[in-house]
């Protein structure tokens, strides 16, 4: 028998092109995968069960924490690589901002030194204990600024005795 004139088959599959075999590969994996599931279901034990549950739940509560801790490093290393990046010592402790700073409240305090005085009427009551505490906060602010130009200046210094 000639090449040409051979039969086909029956038994044999007729040939797939590209997306024919990606899809028959595809199916297959699915048949596959719903058996093992199925398989692998219908033999679980109650230790197997148990075993899963304990850690699902595990893994549910010790998430947030690892999540917080690996956060934490993150933001720790991004502040040291600022700080090399900067020129800083990464052994001078980083100025720490009061919340009060943070909202603004520096001009707040100074704005508020003209509405000082008063007449004593009931509508300014506590107002000399406010006025303390913001002259108290002014004092504050004022010896923090004068800490971080110390260790601003000192940086500086550091700076031309490394050359």
């Amino acid at each position: 028998m000639d090449q040409q004139e051979r039969p086909v088959d029956a038994e044999q599959p007729p040939a797939l092109n590209l997306l024919g075999q990606i899809i028959a590969r595809l199916s297959e994996y699915g048949q596959n995968a719903t058996s093992n599931i199925s398989e692998g279901l219908n033999r679980m034990t109650l230790q197997s069960w148990i075993r899963i549950i304990v850690v699902a739940g595990g893994y549910m509560l010790l998430r947030p924490y690892f999540l917080k801790a690996v956060t934490k490093g993150a933001v720790e290393k991004m502040e040291r690589d600022d700080r090399k990046a900067r020129g800083e010592d990464d052994k001078l402790p980083l100025p720490e901002l009061t919340p009060n700073e943070y909202r603004g409240i520096k001009e707040k305090l100074y704005a508020d030194d003209d509405n000082a005085g008063g007449d004593g009427t009931s509508s300014d009551w506590g107002q000399k204990a406010r006025v303390r505490q913001r002259k108290m906060l002014r004092e504050l602010l004022e010896e923090d600024e004068r800490r971080r130009a110390a260790l601003d200046e000192d940086a500086d210094i550091q700076e031309f005795l490394e050359d």
